[in-house]
């Protein structure tokens, strides 16, 4: 899988696009987070404990085009956004990931 497509406004919101299937959706979320991070997916913490899956179901029974459904939730030191057509929203809400001690 190539890295998705990031860029990175000046007020430092990250945004990328990921292709809106409910079997590739988490993984592609985590790889681009991980991307902005520099780090490897499995270094980041469990996204299955901070949303349950709530990506993948998004976009397993999506809504009809005109609902206009995103979905945000806390992650890895940002607010993450995803529309219905798979496009990627992350605000900084703290530094980046925490350090280990």
């Amino acid at each position: 899988m190539d890295p998705p497509d990031i860029s990175v406004d000046d007020d430092g919101t990250v945004r990328y696009a990921i292709d809106p299937h409910p079997d590739t959706a988490e993984f592609d979320l985590l790889a681009g987070i991980a991307e902005v991070e520099g780090v490897d997916m499995d270094e980041l913490p469990s996204l299955y404990t901070a949303v349950n899956r709530f990506v993948e179901e998004l976009f397993g029974e999506p809504p009809s085009a005109t609902a206009h459904v995103e979905l945000s939730f806390s992650y890895a030191g940002y607010r993450v956004n995803v529309d219905q057509n798979g496009h990627i929203r992350l605000v900084p809400v703290k530094e980046s990931l925490p350090e280990e001690e």
